[in-house]
């Protein structure tokens, strides 16, 4: 599962970034109709899109497994991302760690060490993928800290001075990212990251365990597609139901479902021929596929509203269709563009400059980076090894006005510093926002436009 947290969260810039970029079209506000539609076929095409991040989860459990991955244990990267990887928008700012974990035998324990203000989350998504908790600067702070992750049906008594965190499912996936200030920063962020202890209640302090070192270079984990499951998607579907029943607004959500008899046998008594329910799947994915969750800030394609949960079963589907683990607004936006401001598509035939005035650079709380890709979301070798600019560049020059102006091209510029370079042909780019404060989150600030010269 090692994959989960680079190719995936870099397209996981995803939710907030890639998948937007990618020029997918919906209304936001579509989903669902009002009522619920008597027509058992168009029952189980929503029913499909509502199921799919459980499918999804259910999936790459069976191969974390297969993979011989443990529950309840933390596995932890200990570089950062480089062209030799070929990753998939991959984040080079954190150093990434995972976990799942299963909650049925009890509560779980969760130790942190002291982080001096460093920039790190572990985030909790449940079993349909809501980001429904976090850990990390932004929520709970940088100080040690110490966490119960329950059930939220668990009844029971917690030790002194830990924090409850209620889970809507007894199987969660946990993304862990920290960040790496510099190349010679990188031994102090493998030894915060180190200090992430999960451990049973029962048993606690010695049932701690401490995290597995893994390698710099992470496997990819290929993007699911569901389009050809055909009915053994709903035998899934129903199989998962049972193992994780939907609560809360998911059970509501999930309740117009009933006559499809999902997590009630509908494997054996399916309500539907077999092609019928291969063409509600083909149907879903379409929808899915077509939806629409980004907005346009001057060019930049952002998608602001992915939250703990995500009423839209359309906007959730498509936010999570390449894997589990964007950010809440809260926590992270992407702006992301493979055009000009005109319109044109970004190639490393022109020049181009972003420029941000004097006091208007990226008011982001931790961090921000401005990452350059390939066509291909692969990061881009380059002559002088950099694949961002970002708050943390050493020797940016500032103009004279005090704004600072990026430059973005293949070839080497003549006396000038803030040049991010760009591959021959096509590229794109996401300027990443950590922390992003509340003129960010609203479209307030605007991301100056990209400039061709």
């Amino acid at each position: 599962m090692a994959e989960l947290l680079t190719s995936r969260r870099r397209l996981l810039l995803g939710t907030a970034g890639v998948v937007l970029s990618a020029g997918v079209q919906m209304n936001l506000r579509a989903g669902f109709a009002a009522e619920p539609r008597p027509d058992l076929a168009a029952l189980a095409e929503d029913a499909a899109i509502w199921g799919l991040p459980l499918v999804q989860t259910g999936r790459y459990l069976k191969l974390a497994q297969t993979q011989g991955y443990s529950f309840n244990r933390f596995y932890l990267h200990q570089g950062l991302a480089t062209p030799a990887m070929k990753l998939i928008g991959p984040n080079i700012d954190t150093i990434y760690g995972f976990a799942w974990l299963d909650l049925s035998q009890g509560p779980l324990v969760l130790d942190v060490p002291d982080a001096a203000d460093r920039y790190y989350s572990i985030q909790f998504t449940d079993a349909y993928e809501n980001s429904f908790a976090y850990v990390g600067r932004r929520a709970t702070g940088t100080k040690a800290g110490r966490f119960v992750i329950a059930e939220s049906t668990w009844q029971g008594s917690i030790p002194p001075g830990a924090k409850r965190i209620d889970a809507p499912t007894s199987l969660l996936f946990v993304l862990t990212r920290t960040l790496v200030k510099s190349a010679a920063d990188l031994p102090a962020a493998q030894a915060l990251q180190a200090g992430y202890l999960l451990g049973t209640l029962q048993g606690y302090p010695a049932s701690r365990k401490a995290p597995i070192a893994l390698g710099n270079v992470p496997n990819n984990l290929p993007i699911l597609d569901f389009s050809h499951s055909g009915a053994g998607y709903f035998t899934e579907l129903d199989a998962l139901v049972k193992l994780y029943p939907p609560r809360g607004q998911e059970a509501e959500a999930f309740a117009r479902f009933a006559p499809l008899g999902l997590g009630q046998g509908f494997a054996q008594h399916p309500p539907l021929p077999a092609d019928k329910v291969e063409l509600a799947l083909a149907n879903a994915v379409k929808r899915i596929k077509s939806a629409n969750i980004a907005e346009n800030n001057d060019g930049w394609r952002v998608n602001y509203h992915i939250s703990s949960f995500i009423a839209d079963p359309v906007a959730r589907a498509a936010g999570n269709s390449f894997g589990p683990g964007a950010h809440i607004a809260e926590e992270a936006l992407y702006f992301n563009t493979a055009a000009d401001a005109n319109g044109n598509p970004l190639t490393g035939a022109r020049h181009y400059t972003l420029t941000f005035p004097k006091g208007q650079l990226p008011p982001a709380h931790a961090f921000w980076s401005l990452i350059l890709y390939g066509s291909d979301f692969l990061l881009v070798d380059n002559p002088i090894n950099r694949y961002t600019i970002n708050d943390r560049t050493p020797g940016l020059v500032y103009e004279p006005d005090g704004s600072l102006c990026i430059l973005i091209q293949h070839d080497a510029p003549q006396g000038q510093v803030n040049w991010l370079p760009a591959p021959t042909g096509g590229f794109r780019l996401i300027l990443r926002t950590y922390q992003p404060d509340e003129s960010l989150r609203s479209g307030k600030y605007r991301v100056p436009k990209l400039i061709a010269v």
